[in-house]
């Protein structure tokens, strides 16, 4: 595999990592949340998509990083919402 492959391929999955932060900061799940963990939260949930999670994965995977990992309450955020949005941007992109 050439270079200019390789760097196609590198560049192109760093634009999907920030259009995936760019919604997940669009959500306004916390009006506090830090940029940077929304960069962790998207590159997370990304590593899952391109094995084929399902919904139903990223949905506890939102659910353990907001909860445990940002420590927000389940009543703060509509985990079910955020998925649907996830999953859609994934479909059309």
């Amino acid at each position: 595999m050439d270079n200019d492959y390789m760097n196609i391929l590198i560049s192109e999955r760093k634009n999907r990592v920030w259009q995936l932060e760019k919604l997940i900061i669009s959500m306004n799940i916390s009006s506090e949340m830090h940029k940077t963990f929304c960069a962790f939260l998207a590159e997370k949930v990304l590593q899952q998509l391109e094995k084929g999670a399902v919904s139903k994965k990223i949905q506890c995977i939102i659910n353990s990083e907001l909860c445990v990992g940002y420590g927000l309450y389940m009543h703060e955020f509509n985990s079910k919402k955020i998925t649907n949005d996830i999953m859609n941007w994934w479909e059309n992109n």
